[in-house]
């Protein structure tokens, strides 16, 4: 009987975090940057700027997130991964309702450089918090489904923007999702009072058993694996940004293809972290990861060596398995493979060599369509880097057979 108790707490516990962090994703991603994006023409309008200022915004705004993801990795052991998570839901919350009432480009970009800080030092503990909370066998479709929260951002954002602006002005769309970020917040501090996730910080219960879990999954895996975070930004953002284009001026397809082509991404989205991470549970993450580089190597030579529309779509499908799930498996075999203490700090690095290499991907591509006057090698160029990614990831040790800390309830095993 008390061992039926135990499971239904720890299931019970699982879904209320899971919905809570999904949520946090949803929010400091699906909002901020992304949210500026639909609305940036009205704002352009009514706060006189040019897309000089926006490309200046939307940049402050990745050095924003380089700068949080770092020093996120620096706090969370100081002061606790569930503390530093909500204390940037609420500011994420504070700097949307602000944007509402912001008069000036300078203003803007003050706060959506915060924001994109916000989407970074939300994510940096979560792999620590599911590490110490959830079960061993179901974090990694927890790792996916929160890193699918984006998509169900985005498509709030296209249920509500649409019907907000042109009834209510652009204002209201900060102040709904401003208000809607901070009434999150007020509930995940119950949440987070409940499970004692404030403060917590992670400690292993001995010297040996951290060098223990550190053997298990080897220091000596990090550089590849923040190897592999650096190419996913390198390959995967450049892969969307230069999409559309893509298919409109160099393919010559209609405005209403490449829509379809984007939704399909976001779609396929919504489900595929959950899916692939609940895979990753049942066949390991290393094996998982080697699936979805498969698939974004399949996607991205089909944008290269192009087939039609149906290849256009079948590329969506692929990207979109691929993607999302990714940004989950990540942090889901650093959690397998790492002890608490040295899992924060880590994550926090992977999310910058991520930074780092979107950065870098983006202006690669912008400059080789201006000297090159197509997009072509672009998507080559991210096939190839996928090649080497996949081979990185077949050089990463099994977690399966990796030793972890009992951590997370009544049903982590070992497996």
């Amino acid at each position: 009987m008390q061992a039926n108790t135990d499971t239904t707490h720890a299931l019970a516990k699982t879904a209320v975090l899971a919905a809570t962090l999904t949520a946090f994703v949803a929010a400091t991603y699906g909002f901020g940057v992304y949210l500026f994006a639909t609305v940036v023409i009205e704002m352009k309008t009514a706060l006189d700027f040019d897309y000089t200022t926006v490309g200046t915004i939307t940049a402050a705004a990745q050095i924003g997130f380089l700068a949080f993801a770092f020093a996120g990795s620096l706090v969370s052991p100081l002061i606790g991964g569930g503390t530093l998570a909500l204390l940037s839901v609420g500011l994420c919350g504070l700097c949307l309702f602000a944007l509402a009432f912001s008069t000036s480009a300078l203003q803007a970009g003050v706060l959506l450089t915060l924001l994109g800080g916000c989407s970074a030092s939300v994510y940096v503990p979560l792999a620590e918090i599911v590490t110490m909370h959830v079960p061993q066998a179901y974090r990694a479709r927890l790792l996916g489904l929160i890193s699918s929260g984006t998509s169900y951002g985005v498509f709030a954002n296209g249920l509500f923007v649409p019907y907000a602006v042109p009834h209510c002005g652009w204002r209201s769309v900060w102040i709904v999702s401003g208000s809607a970020t901070v009434v999150l917040t007020l509930l995940a501090v119950f949440v987070f009072a409940r499970y004692r996730l404030f403060g917590e910080r992670s400690k292993p219960r001995s010297e040996a058993q951290r060098h223990r879990a550190v053997e298990a999954g080897g220091r000596s895996q990090l550089p590849v694996i923040w190897g592999i975070a650096f190419i996913n930004g390198l390959t995967l953002l450049p892969y969307q940004t230069y999409l559309v284009p893509m298919i409109r001026e160099e393919l010559h397809h209609s405005i209403a293809t490449a829509g379809h082509v984007w939704s399909l991404i976001g779609a396929i989205g919504m489900f595929a972290g959950f899916a692939l991470g609940a895979l990753a549970d049942r066949i390991g993450v290393r094996r998982a990861l080697l699936i979805t580089f498969a698939f974004a190597i399949v996607a991205a030579a089909l944008i290269w060596l192009p087939m039609g529309v149906a290849g256009l779509y079948l590329s969506a499908v692929l990207f979109g398995l691929s993607f999302y799930p990714i940004f989950g498996l990540v942090p889901a075999y650093m959690s397998k493979t790492l002890a608490p203490l040295a899992l924060t700090k880590a994550f926090g690095i992977a999310n910058v060599m991520v930074g780092i290499g979107g950065m870098l991907g983006n202006f690669a591509g912008g400059w080789a369509k201006a000297q090159l006057g197509s997009l072509t090698g672009v998507y080559a160029a991210i096939a190839a880097l996928l090649c080497l990614q996949f081979a990185l990831a077949y050089a990463l040790r099994s977690d399966r057979s990796a030793s972890t800390l009992p951590i997370g309830g009544s049903l982590a095993r070992r497996p």
